[in-house]
């Protein structure tokens, strides 16, 4: 577990450690931890999910994609505006379908998708370079998720967030600035972790 460093320098050796991880292994660690969640009372009760379209270098999300559309839940993935800076919620229905390549190489949801209002995500799995035990979490610098965690905490309505990583992006402290929201829960393909504070 790397210990805290500036933010920066954390990205750089994040980067590192997880271009390190074979193809191979990242198959088996994304299948592995994607049966993990699918078997969570939270998964199972939850109904609207944000879940996101994996980089090459990411924990995959699409075999909990297939099983939450197989088991007749809403998935959304986040549609970027890159002139606002700003995400929100679009349904998928078919990961082959309903994506095409977008900037930077990102699968992004078509322009036939309907958008889902924030408040009816309650389950959203996050993705970033690294997390720490407390849920604490290292994004890739440009903040969409922390503005899009700010703006669905305004509304009432249960919402749980759920970091996915493998078990090299957990840091022993992730250090954060006062935009920097904190999940409730880290998952990799061994661990569970929880905030204490919850």
């Amino acid at each position: 577990m790397p210990k805290p460093s500036s933010k920066p320098d954390l990205r750089d050796s994040l980067k590192a450690a997880i271009a390190a991880i074979t193809p191979n292994c990242r198959t088996h660690a994304s299948q592995q931890l994607c049966d993990q969640i699918t078997h969570t009372d939270l998964y199972q009760s939850a109904t609207t999910i944000l879940a996101y379209a994996s980089l090459p270098t990411e924990v995959s999300l699409d075999p909990l994609i297939d099983h939450a559309l197989q088991s007749n839940k809403a998935v959304c993935i986040p549609a970027i505006d890159w002139d606002k800076k700003t995400m929100h919620p679009v349904q998928i229905r078919s990961l082959d379908k309903d994506l095409q390549i977008g900037r930077y190489g990102l699968r992004s949801p078509t322009s036939q998708c309907n958008p889902v209002p924030d408040a009816q995500i309650a389950l959203a799995l996050i993705p970033g370079l690294g997390f720490d035990p407390l849920g604490r979490r290292l994004g890739r610098g440009a903040g969409f998720y922390d503005r899009w965690i700010e703006a669905r905490c305004r509304y009432t309505e249960p919402l749980t967030l759920v970091g996915v990583c493998f078990d090299e992006q957990i840091i022993e402290r992730v250090p954060t600035d006062p935009h920097d929201q904190t999940l409730d829960l880290v998952h990799t393909p061994t661990t569970q972790y929880e905030r204490s504070n919850r």
